[in-house]
């Protein structure tokens, strides 16, 4: 049995153990004194209550095994590992910096969870991402990505840890090198990829959406997935998407939200393929909004995100506060108020105001009150009148109400391009006609694009305009993949500007094949809107600018 540590211990003839620094579900860790090299380190070794156990005491040899091979930068690195009187010990680089976990429950209020800027959480997700690619390319997946696994210093280094439960990318059947059955979750159940909740098998992808989960909860304040208890938590991202990004932080980078939503895919064959996409992908993003997501003064992970654009509230802890004057509690008193008496700087022999004036010239209040008591009664009657109108007016509608907006069966009466961030807001609008004709030989596009985020727009569409107010089904044929499109819908006549204005998206799709994509659209829309996120190489663009977003066909289907 493995014997109790304490401090002044020495771990494997030259670890002294100066004090517990931390506690976890299967390891304590210990801040020690490395008395070779004179440094102070961290030893990681089981607990005392679980380190005869096989299985665990094996798989913390695994991680053992696992870091020393892993030598990176966002990744902490083992020093040594030591086996002795029935006890592993890892021996670390000891980290003075606090976890991405500690960081966001901080910066949290009882009123407002923890979110981080932009550009931290950019920073955060292309050090771990590459942190990952580096354990995936060395056959090695990771499974517990979560903040509490993340370490965060003060100069912004950035380090990945806890491979307690990594397991082998491709393992043999006769190593015997996974230690847990096919059907068995492992992970912490807010971050659990789709596939891990099912019991499948699994590769990097799965770590790809964990990380995405994290970088979502670093932007939102909290998981997008939280139900009674970690069965119900878990299940939830197998029954649907994330609540969108956009819809809740209005300052950070759209091609940076896409990135995010696009790592938290539910099939993993729509997510990105590896990690290494994953770090291009966030490379692109901090180029194209580099003066957006560059603080003035470096990296700081106390930084907050922008304020969103919000009327502030009263006892905003964020707004100053004017200083409250001290009240003074003083005894009742029943004497009436006596107005102070004042003196009357009058000249003599010069009449009062008051008595000035002939009392028939005199302003009368009780007469300034007939004006208004006729207004009233007037305003009062229209109220009325209006009431009655609207009553008969309700009962002639024979169509059904959704939302109070009055909704029957549409017709497509016309198409146009929508390109709210480029110069004259169309794109190659004398293609629309395509998308009419019946042809499927036929295809509207976009130009090229040196990314497949459409560059700094982040976004291209086609408005879809309807005969008048109607529910449906939209139907677009994608002539290029991979493809990641939302739909949008607006009432009024006038299209909105910008993106902005047309709220939030009410249906949203992705897929890595060429093909139809449907959108249920359940909102009363008067003009449909499908906004292309991402798009696919096109062999008729450049080598420079290779991507293009192309669809054959644009039908919307009214409800009956």
């Amino acid at each position: 049995m493995a014997a109790p540590h304490h401090t002044s211990d020495l771990i494997g003839g030259r670890y002294r153990l100066e004090g517990m620094i931390a506690s976890g579900g299967m390891a304590d860790v210990w801040r020690a004194t490395d008395l070779t090299l004179s440094r102070t380190v961290a030893v990681k070794m089981l607990r005392e209550d679980i380190a005869d156990d096989v299985v665990t005491k094996e798989r913390f040899r695994r991680e053992a095994q696992a870091l020393a091979r892993l030598t990176h930068p966002h990744i902490v690195p083992v020093y040594d590992c030591i086996d002795e009187h029935d006890q592993v010990a890892l021996v670390m680089r000891l980290i003075e910096g606090k976890s991405l976990r500690g960081l966001l429950d901080d910066k949290g209020t009882s009123r407002q969870p923890g979110q981080l800027s932009a550009h931290l959480t950019l920073h955060i997700g292309r050090a771990i991402a590459s942190a990952l690619a580096k354990a995936h390319d060395e056959n090695i997946l990771h499974r517990d990505i979560k903040p509490a696994n993340i370490l965060v210093m003060k100069e912004g280094e950035v380090l990945l840890t806890d491979f307690g439960i990594a397991k082998p990318l491709v393992a043999s059947v006769e190593d015997h090198t996974d230690l847990t059955k096919p059907d068995i979750m492992m992970g912490t159940a807010k971050y659990l990829s789709p596939e891990q909740v099912q019991g499948r098998l699994l590769d990097g992808r799965a770590d790809i959406y964990s990380l995405g989960l994290v970088l979502y909860e670093c932007l939102a304040g909290k998981a997008p997935f939280k139900g009674e208890n970690e069965q119900q938590t878990a299940i939830q991202r197998l029954q649907r998407d994330p609540t969108p990004l956009s819809g809740i932080r209005s300052d950070v980078p759209s091609n940076l939200i896409a990135v995010i939503h696009k790592m938290l895919m539910r099939k993993p064959e729509h997510r990105y393929a590896t990690c290494h996409e994953v770090v291009r992908a966030l490379d692109e993003v901090s180029q194209q909004n580099h003066d957006a997501l560059t603080p003035v003064d470096g990296l700081n992970p106390s930084m907050a995100p922008a304020t969103p654009r919000s009327r502030p509230t009263l006892n905003d802890p964020l707004m100053p506060q004017r200083p409250r004057r001290s009240l003074e509690v003083v005894p009742e008193d029943d004497t009436p108020v006596r107005a102070p008496k004042t003196k009357d700087n009058t000249p003599r022999g010069i009449a009062h105001p008051e008595t000035a004036l002939p009392r028939s010239q005199r302003t009368s209040t009780k007469r300034n009150y007939v004006p208004i008591a006729l207004l009233l009664i007037a305003a009062l009657t229209m109220t009325v009148m209006l009431w009655r109108g609207l009553q008969e007016t309700n009962s002639q509608i024979g169509a059904p109400v959704v939302n109070e907006i009055p909704v029957g069966p549409v017709t497509v009466v016309g198409m146009r391009s929508y390109d709210p961030n480029g110069d004259d807001g169309q794109e190659n609008e004398a293609m629309i006609p395509a998308l009419t004709d019946n042809n499927p030989a036929t295809t509207w596009t976009t130009v090229c694009y040196g990314n497949q985020y459409f560059g700094s727009k982040a976004g291209v569409g086609v408005v879809v305009q309807l005969s008048g107010v109607g529910l449906g089904t939209l139907a677009a044929n994608f002539a290029t993949a991979p493809w990641n499109a939302e739909v949008y819908v607006s009432t009024g006549d006038a299209l909105p500007a910008s993106l902005d204005g047309w709220g939030l998206p009410v249906a949203q799709a992705a897929s890595q094949q060429t093909g139809i994509g449907t959108f249920d659209v359940k909102s009363p829309a008067r003009n449909v809107l499908l906004y292309m996120r991402e798009a696919g190489r096109s062999t008729s663009c450049s080598d420079s600018n290779p991507f293009k977003g192309a669809l054959s066909s644009l039908d919307f289907t009214s409800a009956k």
